[in-house]
């Protein structure tokens, strides 16, 4: 049996206060690495043990069945004995309710759960049966918006009332959705919050029922429920206020995923007699990261405020480092790393390196893959692995070698384009099995005619790319692939922001590729890539640095912590624009990256990033600025650097920096074409001067005067007429 005194040994006085305090509903404002889930377990084990209160009569939630597990763990241990009590997610309680109180709530109990590709795999059938373009209207997107509206508590109809979208294509996907799933008996994650919410308010006989069962409730992370969930805590705890709520308003970074900071925030005008009290002492941290982080979150507006502190000391100044160049950056880190592993004894799995979005990773990758730094990207494929990316490499690899039947099913069809799998078959039966490549395709009577002239265009488009990878500059090559195949155009419609960034990634490791290696082909860039994957990430389980982006942070720590691209435009991200509500989550996350840190905490930037092969100049971000300078040691590579040069105002970076975003700058940048013809001498920006040899249908074929023959496509190359040439024949004259 667990005494009294060991919660005064086990915590601290707020800890305490905030375990035996059960008069009112309670809020307990966690600071980050504060204890919150030893006192969450701890209260359990105080009511239990100290008040009387059955297992049976406890609900405790949270948000990852991981949390709630190690929360179940630890609650057994203290008790030393196992027991029936509720520890589990929203979803999964609201699951449990209602296969026990669905006859009730007019649910069929036996309904089977539908996970995200379930969700999408049926969206797709709609889509079709309503006549709507496949390629213009995505599953991910529509599978998005019902989560969101179901959030809201919101059913088709509800959504159409409120007009939840300007998308009207959205209202009736959403009808035929609703009742496909009421007729095959199936509950989408969003359907559990939202049926249970229903049942709940339709049956006061059944909320009666549960509120004589659930005699006091328990939340986690509680600043991460949204709407829908906040109104089934209500509905349990209103008006005996039996319920304690433990979270932070400045750990709140999941707007994107329904996350209302506003819940938080409003608690105690929702409940009468609210207690709240502040978990400050901070057992993760140095004093000079918790004094930085919180220097920097007072810049946001609606919070409770809290002043952190730690009894482990001051610690090292935070580290800033700006760089030329983002792979000067990573150099940085790298050797950094290095010096921390050899000289410091920390292992590569003491540090991460966070990052603002996963197209950050890929410049790091290729460093450390190099000088054989183990790393693990955590949250999401490596760079090389992700969808858009494998796609683009298929293209390549199918214009290098027109037999590669893995790259033609791949990519056959993306972007949507009318060839289904049995084209591609027909089309592998009749040239690739047969010996030949599948640019020896001719009239085939199994396609169908309506299909033919999809395939030949389709075909025609791989062939030209194949006469061009002998003879072009691999970064050429790629733009033609981008600007011919309708891929990036596809990506932009569907709003793929992410993707495109990868995408614009994949172009900056071609275009460094060339310069270390120049003349190479882009067939020797894509072996290089294939090699790569068999490199030293390792297996998830050995020392390995970890590469994060920042949302997938939380709750995670580190002893060594880099964050990189501190950089206007990149963090805060430039969507969050003039948004001061964006802009407070995007100080959230900043907030949340430095408290991962334990002993040492980096920042780094880079002067010029490359975006699609252009050297764009950045800002220093602001919240580099909102730090207290004096917890600052800057570097600068090449000049002598000053916490001078970053006070004063925000600068503009680029806003919309996506290359083929909205904005008209953002997109590659076409140029005056020269008016050309055979035989015209040229300057080319990179490679000098050379002779036309070829033109035809706006790509030039150039012979330069090293001997080199390479191939441009004329709207996007840096290319003008050698003035100098009349002139100095007609003086020699």
């Amino acid at each position: 049996m667990v005494s009294s005194l060991h919660y005064e040994r086990d915590l601290n006085q707020s800890q305490l206060e905030a375990v035996y305090y059960s008069d009112s509903p309670l809020l307990v404002l966690a600071g980050a690495g504060s204890g919150k889930t030893r006192v969450i377990t701890y209260k359990i084990v105080y009511l239990i043990r100290e008040r009387g209160l059955s297992p049976y009569n406890i609900l405790a939630v949270t948000f990852t069945n991981k949390a709630s597990n190690e929360m179940k763990e630890r609650v057994v241990s203290l008790l030393g004995q196992e027991t029936e009590i509720w520890i589990k997610t929203f979803h999964s309680t609201a699951a449990a309710i209602l296969r026990n109180k669905g006859n009730v709530f007019g649910i069929d109990p036996h309904f089977t759960i539908i996970d995200q590709q379930d969700q999408q795999s049926i969206l797709r059938k709609i889509i079709k049966q309503l006549n709507l373009e496949p390629d213009v209207y995505k599953p991910g997107k529509y599978a998005y918006l019902i989560e969101r509206a179901k959030d809201m508590l919101l059913d088709a109809e509800g959504a159409h009332l409120e007009g939840f979208s300007n998308d009207s294509a959205f209202f009736d996907i959403y009808r035929v959705y609703e009742k496909i799933l009421k007729m095959e008996n199936l509950l989408d994650f969003g359907d559990l919050i939202l049926q249970l919410s229903r049942g709940l308010k339709s049956c006061p006989e059944a909320l009666s029922e549960l509120k004589k069962r659930f005699r006091y409730v328990l939340v986690d992370e509680f600043q991460d429920t949204n709407h829908a969930q906040y109104e089934i805590l209500k509905l349990l705890t209103l008006p005996e206020g039996n319920i304690c709520v433990v979270g932070d308003e400045d750990q709140s970074i999941y707007a994107f995923r329904g996350a209302k900071i506003e819940n938080i925030l409003s608690f105690s005008k929702d409940y009468n007699g609210v207690k709240i009290i502040k978990l400050e002492e901070n057992y993760r941290s140095f004093q000079s990261i918790l004094t930085a982080s919180s220097h920097l979150i007072s810049n946001n507006t609606g919070r409770f405020g809290k002043n952190l502190y730690t009894k482990k000391g001051e610690g090292e100044k935070i580290k800033f480092f700006r760089a030329r160049s983002d792979r000067s950056e990573a150099r940085f880190i790298a050797e950094e790393i290095h010096n921390l592993v050899f000289k410091n004894d920390y292992r590569y799995s003491d540090i991460a390196i966070f990052y603002r979005v996963n197209a950050q990773s890929r410049v790091f990758e290729s460093v450390f893959s190099r000088v054989y730094i183990p790393f693990m990207v955590v949250g999401g494929p490596r760079f090389y692995e992700r969808e858009e990316i494998k796609d683009i490499l298929a293209y390549l690899r199918l214009a290098i070698n027109p037999m590669d039947e893995i790259s033609l099913s791949r990519i056959a069809n993306k972007p949507p384009r009318g060839i289904g799998v049995k084209t591609v078959e027909k089309v592998v039966k009749s040239t690739i099995e047969r010996g030949l490549s599948i640019f020896s395709f001719g009239e085939n009577n199994s396609i169908p005619r309506s299909r033919i002239s999809r395939v030949t265009d389709f075909i025609e488009l791989c062939a030209e790319l194949n006469r061009m990878v002998p003879v072009s500059d691999p970064p050429q090559l790629l733009k033609l692939l981008f600007d011919t195949s309708g891929y990036l155009e596809w990506l932009h419609r569907e709003g793929e922001e992410e993707r495109i960034k990868n995408l614009e990634e994949l172009y900056n490791a071609v275009e460094e590729f060339s310069k270390e290696h120049p003349g190479s082909p882009i067939s020797d860039f894509v072996e290089e890539v294939t090699l790569s994957q068999g490199g030293i990430e390792g297996d998830g389980q050995g020392d390995r640095v970890y590469l994060i982006t920042l949302h997938n942070a939380k709750g995670l720590e580190f002893p060594v912590v880099f964050i990189a691209g501190m950089e206007d435009g990149v963090f805060p991200h430039y969507l969050s624009g003039d948004n001061v509500s964006d802009l407070q989550e995007e100080r959230r996350l900043c907030y949340v990256g430095m408290t991962r840190a334990m002993e040492r905490l980096y920042f780094s930037a880079a002067k010029v990033r490359k975006l699609y092969g252009r050297s764009i100049e950045r800002g220093l971000s602001q919240f580099l600025m909102e730090l207290p300078s004096e917890l600052i040691d800057y570097s600068d590579e090449g000049d002598y650097f000053t916490p001078s040069l970053i006070s004063g105002r925000r600068t503009s970076g680029l806003q919309g920096a996506s290359l083929w975003g909205k904005s008209p700058r953002s997109r590659p940048r076409e140029r005056e074409v020269p008016d050309l013809e055979v035989d015209d001498r040229v300057i080319h920006e990179q490679y000098g001067r050379g002779k036309v040899v070829e033109l035809e249908k706006g790509v030039a074929s150039i012979h330069f005067e090293d001997g080199k023959r390479m191939k441009f496509l004329l709207k996007y190359t840096p290319l003008r007429k050698d003035q100098e040439v009349g002139t100095s024949e007609s003086e020699g004259g």
